[in-house]
């Protein structure tokens, strides 16, 4: 027993289970320090159909009141474009006609329109926006503000009227007039005193009876506003209720980039051992078409089995791997370039907070918006996100928005990396410990 605890490699043990769950902490804990603050970051698009006093007073209110970032779209092609890049959260669309309902004492009608291609946190969030819009909007429609401008509405209506009304009656009086006596029709000077005489007790009768008139409308609108609002949910891309669907994409590029990490570390080591038997240049062309190979082989396998759990055309399978393919070469050949720097094995103390804060970083629990600086940064310059993001387009919809780009951006700088660290890095022709942990022979 006393040698056993002699051995250095019991304490490395210890250590290493200590590190691995500080690693855990402190890369992933701090990716939920703006959480539920940083959903207000999320972007949501009004757009006024009805342009109405009525519908503009509820847009304005919702912008001031809402804890989101809330903006205006011109057109319904336009804010549903800005929905499938993923640029806003949601669409709250007053239909036309909102106001004339109103007034007609018949239930106005809100729209909402989502993405559900997007992660957990997003898709809850969206859900409860709805409701606080919903309440909102039912509870604006019986303040004083939108009566008054229903009785605006109405006096100048009944006004419209009665203003109708009165040219009649002045038209009527100079007729009986000009029948009495023909000669005023020779006379304009006279003709325009008598039609002014004519015009002004019109008047005073018309406002002494359009105030209460108004009044009574103004009322009788007012008693038919209920606070109830008809809303409709229509969705751009859906997603199942069955959660092994949201999931499925943050998992399988998660297996992906972790299984893809382990095969670069091992064949760094075996690398470090074979440059010394085929030549350096030969060991990495041998680790670059062996990381291809592999990197082709595990999606067939992962997507297979995937497709035995959930539901998915064989279009979107294929797609799929598309997706599963790019995605693993740009693992690939970051994480190889990770370990080339750092000598394999000791990579895994910068490789695995890296993996863990890119879980966080990823989208498939935490929108973009609602990350702070630190992780939206590592969201868009990791593979991760690319990847869990071109996978809900590829099952479920969406617009593609740079991943692929990126994707092939970390792919072309992340194998140049390896290069210059291969030649910068590994010049040595003596071998040393860790080029030994793999032993390569000629007979190999």
């Amino acid at each position: 027993m006393k040698k056993w605890f002699k051995h250095p490699l019991a304490y490395v043990a210890i250590i290493l289970a200590m590190v691995c769950g500080l690693i855990f902490v402190l890369a992933a804990v701090p990716g939920f320090n703006k959480l539920p603050s940083g959903t207000q970051n999320l972007r949501v698009v009004v757009l006024d159909q009805d342009q109405s006093s009525v519908s503009k007073n509820i847009a304005t209110h919702l912008e001031n009141k809402l804890p989101f970032k809330m903006v205006t779209a011109t057109s319904l092609a336009n804010a549903k474009r800005q929905l499938n890049t993923r640029q806003a959260a949601l669409i709250i669309q007053i239909d036309k006609g909102f106001y004339q309902r109103v007034t007609r004492g018949q239930t106005p009608k809100l729209t909402y329109t989502v993405n559900q291609s997007n992660g957990l946190l997003q898709n809850m969030v969206t859900k409860n926006v709805t409701t606080q819009v919903t309440t909102q909007v039912a509870s604006q429609l019986t303040t004083a503000k939108v009566t008054q401008m229903l009785a605006q509405s109405a006096g100048k209506a009944l006004m419209q009227k009665q203003q109708a009304v009165a040219k009649q009656q002045v038209k009527q009086q100079l007729q009986a007039a000009l029948a009495k006596s023909p000669q005023l029709a020779q006379q304009p000077a006279q003709l325009k005193k008598l039609q002014q005489q004519a015009i002004a007790p019109v008047k005073r009768q018309q406002q002494q009876r359009l105030m209460p008139q108004v009044k009574k409308q103004a009322a009788a609108t007012a008693a038919t506003l209920t606070g109830q609002v008809a809303t409709t949910t229509t969705k751009l891309h859906a997603l199942p209720t069955n959660y092994q669907y949201q999931f499925a994409p943050m998992f399988l590029n998660l297996g992906a980039y972790l299984g893809i990490m382990l095969m670069s570390l091992v064949l760094t080591l075996m690398f470090m051992s074979a440059r010394h038997v085929i030549g350096k240049w030969s060991a990495l062309l041998a680790v670059q078409l062996n990381g291809f190979i592999g990197v082709l082989a595990a999606p067939l396998v992962t997507l297979g089995t995937l497709r035995c759990l959930i539901s998915f055309s064989s279009s979107a399978f294929w797609q799929l791997f598309g997706v599963q393919v790019l995605f693993g070469l740009a693992v690939f050949e970051f994480t190889l370039a990770i370990a080339f720097l750092c000598g394999g094995l000791p990579s895994m103390i910068l490789q695995l907070p890296l993996l863990v804060s890119q879980v966080v970083a990823s989208g498939a629990i935490i929108p973009r918006p609602a990350l702070n600086g630190f992780y939206r940064w590592l969201s868009t310059h990791t593979p991760m996100s690319q990847g869990v993001y071109s996978t809900f387009n590829a099952l479920y919809g969406g617009a593609n928005s740079g991943y692929t780009s990126a994707l092939w951006w970390l792919i072309s700088l992340s194998l140049l990396a390896v290069i210059l660290i291969g030649w910068l890095g590994y010049r040595s022709t003596k071998t040393n410990p860790l080029s030994r942990l793999v032993p390569f022979t000629a007979g190999n």
